[in-house]
């Protein structure tokens, strides 16, 4: 519905609710949501791009407990039981208290290197030159690629749109032949209807939809006045649908069959290997790649699919909200390089507090 509007109209989502002005509230609201997205959106492409400069090395920095950035509860996968008991010799803790404090490598890299997480909000320090540098030029290839509209970026967002299916499927293949992997495809194909009395899955649920069809993000509406008030949104729409059902579905068999691997090297639950949040991205494939044969090319494989769909889809939510902007305010069309730069620039620049530890 939202690309036949924005199809129909020739607006994105801030001018299109003229036709209902008591509505123009929701169009605001898309672009708030998109723009919230859009604020923070740079920043886990750079943390990507920066586990991919890492991934070229013989020996992933993740792998060990010996950087400046470990401290004494850092334990290596495998073994653990013989880990855990040096630790509570050398510390005089017992077992419940040592586990409580326990984190992997890969948990330390992702939160005391990448991360520098700190004790509270306000405990601000300064700035990670890397990830800034790796901010700086994914907004550089963010206005590159919008500069002259996105009409004009179709190479980029086919390749950027086609690229991740080949990794899906290449992943997916070394995924089914890992140790213990069917496990977690059976995990993730055998029904268990507990859950479904659970009002917190489906409610995630229903935000994995949202998200995954880009519904209520102007986006849609955005893209759709691109196209010729005569091109055939209806088989758009249905194609859409079928390759996001089936592009979640290979993921999943990709993703829970890496689960099912790791639960066999810990001895964990399925449900246990993973905490919520960005930790299946920047946490579990990147321990999972560190036991396979070739780590490298794996997880430089798997951290460039990551980077292109964020690329991809920060170009999609960055047009839907210029295009809401511009419809708004029409004289940004006649100076489109100074004002999208000066977009960009803003953005940017409210994201620096996530590059800072």
């Amino acid at each position: 519905m939202e690309v036949i509007v924005g199809q129909y109209l020739q607006k994105g989502a801030m001018e299109m609710w003229k036709m209902a002005p008591v509505f123009a509230g929701v169009g605001y609201g898309n672009m708030v949501i998109s723009a919230m997205c859009v604020w923070y959106y740079c920043v886990i492409i750079s943390w990507a791009v920066f586990y991919m400069s890492q991934a070229f090395r013989s020996e992933f920095p993740w792998e060990t407990c010996e950087h400046e950035w470990n401290n004494e509860y850092c334990i290596r996968t495998g073994n653990e039981s013989s880990q855990i008991e040096a630790l509570v010799n050398s510390t005089g803790l017992n077992v419940t208290a040592v586990e409580k404090r326990l984190q992997t490598a890969v948990e330390q890299f992702w939160e005391r290197r990448v991360l520098q997480q700190t004790d509270t909000f306000l405990d601000m320090g300064g700035v990670q030159w890397e990830i800034l540098l790796i901010l700086i030029a994914s907004w550089v290839a963010i206005y590159f690629a919008m500069w002259n509209g996105i009409t004009h970026a179709r190479k980029c967002i086919y390749f950027c749109a086609i690229f991740p299916y080949f990794v899906i499927a290449i992943l997916l293949g070394r995924a089914l032949t890992l140790d213990g992997s069917w496990e977690g495809v059976k995990h993730y194909l055998v029904p268990t209807l507990e859950p479904l009395l659970s009002i917190t899955l489906w409610k995630d649920a229903g935000t994995q939809v949202f998200y995954s069809y880009g519904v209520g993000f102007g986006t849609l509406i955005a893209l759709g006045s691109h196209n010729k008030f005569s091109h055939n949104c209806y088989r758009d729409a249905l194609l859409l649908c079928f390759i996001n059902v089936m592009t979640s579905f290979l993921a999943g068999l990709a993703i829970f069959g890496m689960l099912g691997h790791m639960s066999h090297l810990t001895g964990k639950d399925i449900s246990e290997v993973v905490k919520p949040g960005l930790g299946l991205t920047f946490v579990v494939y990147p321990e999972t790649a560190t036991h396979i044969p070739g780590k490298q090319v794996w997880a430089v494989l798997f951290f460039s699919m990551i980077i292109i769909l964020g690329f991809d889809s920060q170009v999609c939510m960055v047009e839907g909200v210029y295009t809401g902007m511009a419809d708004r305010f029409p004289y940004l069309l006649k100076y489109r390089k100074i004002s999208l730069f000066l977009f960009c620039l803003f953005f940017f620049v409210v994201s620096l507090p996530m590059v800072t530890f």
